[in-house]
């Protein structure tokens, strides 16, 4: 009777293994399936389609100020963020400390948006203009519906630190973390 049942808690124990392991692969694979690298993945309550408010944030007299824009996607916002000021917000003032670059990927991952940034943006230098053209994309990117956090990625690779400046960028950024960071 012993022997009859361990050999049944024996197979218990590779049933429920296998089980594991199938939960496991299923997870996986679900794990897989959403992380796909497009340049918006919807899983905030963001419909296709529809128009957002959300701000640009632009530089005026030394000041981080906000400008409204509608715009559809997360990806719009940030690349109008990276084109710099229309010819009228120039006018009116308004400029950028962030260099002529275009992000190689915008993701939306919940409630965080992976930037994948060229090497060249991590170039700029001088802990004032750096702190304000993370704090431009950091509240540009929280500005669009249920955003919360900026991870930046240098040519796909996760970044933890700005070069030559200091400034912390891992795991991710937002506001709070944003405005107590110093610099070297």
């Amino acid at each position: 009777m012993k022997k009859v049942f361990i050999l049944f808690f024996i197979i218990g124990l590779f049933f429920l293994a296998g089980c594991n392991e199938n939960l496991k692969n299923n997870v996986q694979q679900n794990t897989n399936n959403s992380t796909t690298t497009t340049s918006q993945q919807a899983t905030t309550p963001v419909e296709q389609n529809q128009k957002y408010e959300a701000m640009i944030y632009w530089e005026q007299q030394g000041k981080i100020v906000p400008v409204r824009k509608q715009v559809g996607t997360i990806s719009e916002l940030v690349n109008t963020l990276f084109r710099g000021p229309s010819e009228e917000e120039m006018k009116s003032g308004y400029f950028t400390e962030l260099p002529k670059v275009s992000p190689n990927r915008v993701i939306l991952e919940g409630d965080k948006v992976l930037l994948d940034l060229p090497v060249s943006f991590y170039d700029a230098r001088g802990s004032f203009r750096v702190s304000n053209m993370l704090k431009q994309i950091v509240y540009t990117c929280e500005s669009f519906p249920g955003v919360k956090k900026v991870v930046f990625l240098k040519d796909g690779n996760p970044i933890s630190v700005f070069p030559g400046e200091g400034f912390v960028l891992a795991p991710y950024v937002d506001k709070n973390s944003i405005n107590g960071q110093k610099g070297d």
